[in-house]
């Protein structure tokens, strides 16, 4: 079979019609804007399903065919361990880190200290984060961050409690909520939206992604060859302007 070499990935070609990716919602928008520069490079089209960590596992449990899975790397290593993906075919995509973000055109909070952040929290009307509860990666850490400066009670009776980044972002630019918190890439450089920053570092929490292919993928070269495209040159430079950090050296 004829293959492309394209930017340091190889491809073969004329295999699936579509890849499925079923991905967390941090990987949303990078990959959608990937998807056609994959396509225009290789002929295959990529459809996506999006969820939370929670929800990517429960698919891949009740045997929903797919070809890539991209969740956190403990979540590859758990579906690893469970033979839902192929373990060796893991590569850690990045870091991500968490952040704030406002309605387009209000004033951008200051968030650089703790007690910086803890007064901005206190003064927003309404807060939108992930349910602690719902299977999202950032909901539990972000739910421990609240206890952390103080304000945990304040902030659950004002707050808004969200399933994916999406519900999020859909919150604060609506005007629902004032103030958004989960992973920075669902809300940089989203329409409605004015990101504020980063978490404090002492607050801050780094969670590395990572991809691999499905056990029951049909197509695992063409799978491998979408992660290797996703982790390359062109993806990496679309991942730094989502605020993803480099992915760890290969263990």
């Amino acid at each position: 079979m004829p293959a492309v070499a394209t930017g340091g990935y190889v491809s073969p070609m004329g295999e699936p019609a579509e890849l499925h990716v079923i991905a967390t919602g941090v990987y949303e928008h990078v990959l959608k804007d990937l998807a056609t520069p994959f396509a225009a490079h290789t002929g295959q089209h990529v459809r996506f399903s999006i969820t939370n960590a929670g929800g990517v596992i429960a698919r891949l449990d009740a045997n929903e065919a797919a070809d890539v899975v991209m969740t956190s790397s403990a979540g590859i290593d758990s579906l690893a361990a469970k033979g839902r993906v192929v373990g060796s075919s893991k590569v850690d995509v990045g870091g991500m880190r968490l952040g704030v973000a406002v309605k387009s055109g209000a004033p951008l909070p200051d968030i650089k200290t703790s007690a910086a952040l803890r007064e901005v929290l206190r003064a927003a009307p309404a807060v939108a984060s992930i349910d602690p509860h719902g299977g999202g990666t950032s909901g539990p850490v972000i739910d421990k961050l609240f206890e952390r400066l103080g304000v945990a009670d304040e902030v659950r009776a004002k707050g808004i409690l969200c399933a994916t980044g999406a519900d999020v972002v859909r919150a604060v630019a609506s005007g629902k909520a004032t103030l958004g918190m989960t992973q920075a890439a669902e809300l940089i450089g989203l329409p409605g939206l004015a990101f504020a920053g980063f978490l404090p570092d002492d607050l801050q929490l780094v969670t590395v992604y990572a991809a691999a292919v499905a056990a029951d993928s049909k197509f695992p070269a063409a799978a491998a060859a979408f992660i290797a495209f996703v982790t390359g040159p062109a993806g990496a430079a679309r991942l730094r302007s989502s605020g993803w950090d480099a992915a760890p050296r290969p263990r």
